[in-house]
């Protein structure tokens, strides 16, 4: 048994090939069959090397929770993938059942991201995110991420003309300018799972 596990959180009909899928529905495919809005999930703790969340986080009330709870199902060094839509996504506001709409710096809030502190023309940005760091990091005391990439992905006709590459490159700017204009459409936000070593008892 290959002993690299990997997890599909809100999986539904078409869950990742190799993956262990988890969904409210029991769709052919779907593993484990649990709504993630009750927890703590029927999954061992630190038994995952990687997970995949597309389009689940924005159904929940309770992101810090779900967040809580990847990380006590993951190993240490576990790759978490989360994807949702964009905030001038217009299917954010579309779909009733979604409860949030995101910012693609949303995770900095809750994970170890190296840019928090002000810098440039966007420095209100940035000072926000620096000094709310703190209050929004204690939803999750004891479950750290390191944040290692945000990616916007666009409709082919803005690909065309350069608009995810400008975004990506000057995401503040184009949040703050350009979105409602030019609209994204999901984020793909990647985080490292960071779990203390064991104390040495000896």
């Amino acid at each position: 048994m290959n002993d690299l596990r990997r997890l599909d959180l809100g999986c539904g009909p078409r869950k990742t090939p190799g993956f262990f899928g988890v969904d409210h529905a029991p769709f052919e495919g779907v593993d484990l069959v649990h709504d993630l809005r009750q927890t703590p999930w029927p999954l061992d703790e630190s038994s995952f090397d990687e997970v995949v969340a597309s389009h689940i986080i924005e159904h929940l009330d309770d992101v810090p929770a779900f967040l809580r709870e990847i990380h006590r199902v993951c190993r240490d060094g576990a790759v978490v993938r989360i994807i949702t839509p964009h905030y001038s996504n217009r299917s954010s506001y579309l779909d009733p059942t979604h409860r949030h709409a995101f910012s693609a710096r949303f995770l900095e809030l809750l994970a170890d991201a190296p840019e928090w502190r002000p810098s440039g023309s966007f420095a209100i940005a940035r000072s926000y995110l620096f000094e709310h760091h703190h209050t929004f990091h204690t939803l999750i005391p004891d479950a750290p991420f390191d944040l290692r990439s945000v990616d916007l992905s666009f409709a082919r006709f803005f690909r065309y003309l350069g608009i995810d590459r400008f975004a990506n490159w000057k995401i503040d700017f184009y949040e703050f300018y350009l979105a409602w204009m030019l609209p994204a459409r999901d984020i793909t936000a990647e985080l490292v799972v960071r779990k203390s070593a064991p104390k040495d008892e000896s």
